[in-house]
């Protein structure tokens, strides 16, 4: 009798020591890849019959000036949460993006108040170089909020608004999110215009092919366009993505005038990379047409002290997850799954 109670009492001590660094954020990173992937894998969310249910809102926000819609999600228990700020890829569906909706629920049932800024630049596919001040104000005022004193708050980024997040987090607020993650981003302008023009990526110093969509092809040239601050600038931005090649459209670039060039380097995360702060989890497709994943290397390989982690796994699809499980086998679903349960378990370590 007395060596079964100290057994467990042995069991509940390790239970206890075990459950702040490892199985509560396990537990979390597991329900996230269940409610991302028991859809298409076991055809229902299983997450979602074994959490209350989701609260949702929508106020009107001003940050830095400028007017957006907000729209929030909150688990179903409590009053007081961790919290993340999602900064959308340029869809001009802002807000009613089914899949950001559906992963602001998802974060929400694992235990985080998210907030999901529509900024009104990456609805209408700008390239703002203001944009990372409107950010970095919108992530201040999740952190003011009563509801996340004494939490962790971090910022989740999809593609183009995750290079705009990660040149926010070198400045203000943002500099001191508790965590970045990236889903699919650029890190240079200048070498993604590269990468559209030529169709070639430059990987370990070797050029290698890489295709962008044609949704890449169509709006980046005239977003990058007009973003310049003359008719000279412009012509400069248009002649390199009539380039052929990627060494060319560099070159092309090196005529910007000292405004057009400001431009560029105010809204790559390169040229702030050693400033920004949070540490940063990448998360990039290697099939990836929308941005090349020569720029998720690019930033591993870059000199910079804070914390930064990679993945590329092949059951994410650019700024989608939970979409590539199609004709995997068992084996490979299991092994990707660990990848990504592995990774997120990193994440949610630091995000609380």
């Amino acid at each position: 009798m007395r060596r079964g109670t100290a057994v467990l009492l042995a069991i509940v001590v390790a239970f206890g020591l075990l459950w702040r660094p490892l199985l509560y954020p396990g537990g979390k990173a597991a329900l996230l890849l269940l409610d991302v992937y028991s859809p298409s894998l076991a055809g229902s969310d299983l997450a979602e019959r074994v959490t209350p249910p989701v609260r949702v809102s929508e106020t009107r926000e001003t940050f830095d000036g400028t007017a957006m819609r907000v729209s929030w999600w909150r688990p179903g228990w409590g009053d007081s949460h961790p919290a993340i700020m999602i900064v959308n890829g340029a869809t001009p569906v802002g807000n009613d993006n089914e899949a950001t909706r559906e992963f602001g629920a998802t974060l929400a049932r694992a235990g985080y108040l998210v907030m999901l800024p529509q900024f009104p630049f990456l609805v209408e596919g700008r390239l703002d170089a203001g944009a990372p001040a409107v950010i970095d104000a919108a992530f201040a005022h999740l952190r003011s909020l009563p509801e996340t004193r004494g939490h962790p708050v971090g910022i989740f980024g999809a593609s183009v608004g995750a290079g705009l997040a990660l040149v926010a987090a070198s400045r203000g607020a943002a500099a001191h999110a508790d965590e970045i993650v990236v889903l699919g981003s650029y890190f240079d302008v200048e070498t993604y215009v590269a990468a559209v023009a030529s169709h070639e990526q430059r990987i370990g110093g070797s050029l290698e092919p890489w295709q962008p969509s044609d949704e890449v092809k169509t709006r980046l040239p005239p977003a990058i366009a007009a973003a310049m601050p003359d008719e000279a600038d412009r012509a400069v931005v248009s002649a390199a993505f009539a380039s052929d090649s990627y060494d060319g459209a560099l070159a092309r670039l090196e005529a910007l005038s000292p405004k057009g060039r400001a431009v560029l380097d105010a809204l790559s995360p390169s040229t702030v990379w050693p400033r920004v702060g949070p540490p940063v989890f990448w998360i990039h497709d290697p099939n990836d047409t929308y941005e090349p994943p020569a720029e998720a290397y690019a930033a591993e390989a870059a000199p910079r002290d804070g914390r930064f982690e990679l993945v590329v796994p092949r059951l994410v699809q650019h700024a989608e997850v939970g979409t590539a499980t199609q004709g995997r086998s068992a084996l490979g679903l299991a092994g990707e799954l660990w990848r990504l349960l592995r990774f997120t378990l990193d994440v949610l370590r630091v995000a609380g």
